[in-house]
């Protein structure tokens, strides 16, 4: 039977990991359980503990327990930088931790990587895309450096990185046959590279950048001015590169407004159905790319761990279930392989950037020196009666 999680912020379940032995460790994870990403986080968080349970609590010799914290504010549900903080502190302070699960928002990872790497504890986190975590390509100064003060490499990601989310939007316009786009992002620096990557793969397989700005997107901004002049370019699309905010949605309808024939080609921030619901007839021309396939497109033994999952937790779960269980999965398969030293840090972690053609639930794939992962399949969803359905998938070469 699988323990109970307990929820809210600074919530622990845990079997034993306090009471640290030479023989007994404990994994940390660190999502927000509460406001808009709650229900991904909950079905990452039962992912996590199915593959503790599915391993019987163990790795190798040693018994393995389970701390889920949450990152968010519990008043507001949104990211709190000081309870990520907090959570990390927590797992870095606590000696019988081998590893740290989280976190979700690529923010919120900038918060804890540096403690967790200080530490030299291994982090691998489910999603977190941004390419400053990973690589200098078109990042913040001192990036990744600054995110990791030991000088060595902690960090490895199951999700692809910016750069395969921008090399699928390029595919996209090319199979929608565009000729001409113009790329946007909202002045958020976790956004900025993005919006750079995909310009320069637009231009590499040969369509025109229109123009390139980055445009303050706040509530209550009319955008007329920047409209008008994405339409004297004439170019068929326009690709943003930011969040889900209100600013965003009266942007996308201005856009759709001012030409209707206009492609709008958004990042996998703009996901949720609080902007999907909100751009009216704008959803006719918009095309989303994302990380999450739907059920259907992942190994057979996805399907079998998705039946499982059903039994344990009910419900109907989708892609994040697979990626919480081989996020855990893959850290007790490296603890496994590091034998007797299987708690020690240094060698866990050597053995999960040993990982090389895993055959897992999300398919097979190996860990890069920088921690990216090789899996390099992305989604692509229209947005149809306020929803994102999925469109079409693309494997990035």
């Amino acid at each position: 039977m699988i323990a109970p999680t307990a929820a809210g912020c600074g919530g622990v379940s845990v079997s034993g990991a306090s009471e640290a032995t030479g023989s007994q460790l404990a994994i940390y994870s660190s999502l927000p359980l509460q406001g808009p990403s709650a229900q991904i986080a909950q079905e990452l968080v039962d992912g996590e503990r199915l593959a503790l349970a599915d391993a019987g609590g163990r790795a190798g010799r040693f018994r393995v327990g389970y701390v889920s914290l949450d990152d968010s504010n519990p008043s507001s549900g949104r990211l709190d930088p000081g309870a990520t903080a907090t959570n990390a502190k927590m797992a870095a302070q606590d000696t019988s931790t081998i590893a740290y699960l989280g976190e979700y928002s690529s923010v919120a990872t900038a918060v804890s990587l540096p403690l967790i790497n200080a530490a030299g504890i291994l982090q691998v986190s489910p999603a977190s895309p941004y390419v400053g975590l990973t690589s200098s390509l078109d990042a913040g100064q001192y990036e990744p450096q600054r995110f990791y003060p030991s000088g060595r490499r902690t960090f490895g990601r199951l999700q692809p990185g910016d750069p395969v989310q921008a090399a699928a939007q390029a595919a996209l316009m090319r199979a929608l046959g565009v000729r001409s786009v113009y790329v946007v992002d909202d002045q958020n620096p976790f956004e900025i590279p993005l919006a750079e990557i995909v310009r320069g793969g637009a231009e590499r397989v040969g369509i025109r950048v229109a123009g390139r700005d980055s445009v303050a997107i706040a509530a209550g901004t009319v955008f007329s001015e920047e409209v008008e002049k994405i339409a004297r370019t004439g170019a068929q699309a326009v690709f943003f590169a930011g969040g889900p905010s209100a600013g965003a949605i009266a942007f996308w309808r201005a856009l759709h407004a001012a030409d209707p024939q206009l492609l709008l080609l958004g990042s996998s921030a703009m996901l949720g159905e609080s902007f999907t619901s909100a751009i009216g007839a704008a959803e006719a021309r918009t095309y989303l790319t994302t990380p999450a396939l739907p059920v259907g497109e992942y190994p057979a033994a996805a399907a079998r761990m998705l039946s499982e999952y059903r039994r344990h937790f009910g419900g109907d779960p989708g892609p994040y279930a697979l990626y919480g269980y081989e996020t855990m999965s893959v850290v007790l398969a490296a603890i496994r392989r590091a034998g007797a030293r299987g708690n020690d840090r240094l060698a866990v972690m050597a053995s999960f950037f040993a990982t090389r053609d895993r055959a897992s639930v999300l398919g097979s794939y190996s860990i890069r020196p920088d921690g990216e992962t090789t899996l390099s399949r992305y989604g692509v969803d229209r947005v149809q009666g306020g929803k994102a359905v999925f469109y079409r998938a693309i494997e990035v070469g």
